[in-house]
């Protein structure tokens, strides 16, 4: 039950970073950002961002602020920042052909952008990415000027459909993709240099491409390293079956039973965890809902709620799968596991943390049609006595509006 717990709903705090030496973003406007980069012998750093875009704030909170970030930057850049959609920004936006959020421009003194790059990362991959950007080789000028000269080696093709997908221009980097893939051989494949071709989002589980990687993993093991390999397909797993334990997956969506027959051959680091996934989404897949709920009732007294949750997924994506579902029975199984479940938060309640609270609130919701008036009370007693001892944070207001809904239903 512990190895899936990493897929299962996360309660993430985000907490503002408080350090005061992070990255000086100047109140310039354009021309005059170029002038003082100019001046200063800099390069110009432009965050391109939205108010409503998650990942921008994400970086303006939590990575810029951070005294490395200001290490870094500070002594290389003249750095500014502008809304894409007000002011001086809706026609930066145009300028520099902005369609994704957040988007970072690396900018000469000559107003020519010398590398661009899209979407957040941490402080330590994000400062990898920056410093790509500022050898020359790596430029978006130099990369397009060697490839007009039909110059470009095997390996200068990778390393320029990586600077194009950096840069959020897809369809440029799909076409050298695909030159690539025609001028590489298999043994090219199997080779450490060009392990980039499988970190391409068009290769997915059950392409060619992907495939061909399934069929030669020894060989690629050895040449590119166990431990990345492995690190690049248990996500790619870990979000399939998560998919199907979700009820989320798509049409073309290989069958769980070639994924669970997928994941038997791969003798990864991380192979308890997605044999666990594989066997739970088989069950979801069947129908399988009364052996869900089953495991449900035995573990909940027993573990922590998180362990519990993508079986609750499990179950839930079943009910919603059901084309001519039994009410009757289903309404018995939900009721039982409400029956089953309440008096295990009543004997922690003095314990419970908020995110044990936030976790069976998803486990109410996915039962909420047997929940009955007197459960409800039992729920929001629960409530009433924990919550006002819990600390602030920004989810307690999720709960206690969560909470006061049962005290509503109760009536």
């Amino acid at each position: 039950m512990k190895k899936i717990i990493s897929f299962a709903i996360c309660i993430l705090f985000t907490f503002p970073l408080l350090a005061q030496h992070g990255v000086n973003f100047r109140d310039l406007s354009y021309e005059q950002a170029l002038a003082q980069a100019k001046q200063e012998n800099k390069l110009l750093f432009i965050d391109c961002y939205t108010e409503w875009c998650g990942p921008c704030k994400k970086m303006m909170n939590e990575v810029f602020p951070q005294k490395a970030a200001g290490d870094f930057f500070n002594p290389r850049f003249v750095s500014v920042k502008f809304d894409m959609e007000k002011g001086e920004g809706k026609e930066l936006s145009k300028k520099f052909d902005i369609h994704a959020y957040p988007t970072f421009l690396i900018v000469r003194t000559d107003g020519t952008v010398q590398h661009k790059l899209t979407g957040s990362s941490d402080l330590e991959g994000f400062i990898e990415r920056v410093q790509k950007g500022l050898e020359e080789e790596n430029t978006l000028p130099y990369q397009h000027q060697l490839y007009a000269k039909g110059e470009m080696s095997k390996q200068q093709l990778l390393a320029y459909k990586e600077c194009l997908s950096e840069a959020n221009d897809k369809e440029k980097a799909a076409q050298i993709y695909n030159e690539l893939l025609e001028q590489l051989s298999d043994s090219d494949k199997m080779q450490k240099e060009f392990w980039g071709i499988y970190e391409d989002r068009s290769c997915q589980i059950g392409t060619p491409l992907f495939n061909y990687l399934l069929s030669n993993l020894t060989s690629i093991r050895e040449n590119v390293g166990a431990e990345k390999v492995d690190n690049y397909l248990f996500p790619k797993y870990q979000k399939a079956l998560n998919d199907y334990i979700r009820g989320f997956q798509q049409e073309n969506s290989l069958p769980v039973s070639e994924l669970k027959r997928q994941v038997s051959t791969l003798n990864i680091n991380q192979q308890e965890i997605l044999t666990e996934m594989a066997n739970l989404a088989t069950l979801v897949d069947q129908q399988k809902i009364d052996k869900i709920a089953k495991i449900i009732e035995t573990n909940v007294t027993k573990n922590d709620v998180k362990e519990i949750i993508p079986y609750v997924m499990g179950y839930r994506a079943i009910t919603w799968q059901m084309k001519e579902p039994d009410t009757t029975h289903l309404a018995k199984l939900g009721t039982r596991l409400v029956k089953k479940i309440i008096p295990v938060i009543e004997n922690k309640a003095s314990s419970l943390t908020v995110e044990e609270l936030y976790d069976y609130s998803f486990v109410f919701l996915t039962l909420e049609k047997h929940i009955s008036k007197s459960n409800y009370a039992r729920l929001a007693a629960i409530g009433e006595k924990v919550i006002p001892q819990l600390p602030e944070s920004q989810y307690k207001m999720f709960v206690e509006t969560t909470f006061k809904t049962y005290k509503e239903r109760s009536r």
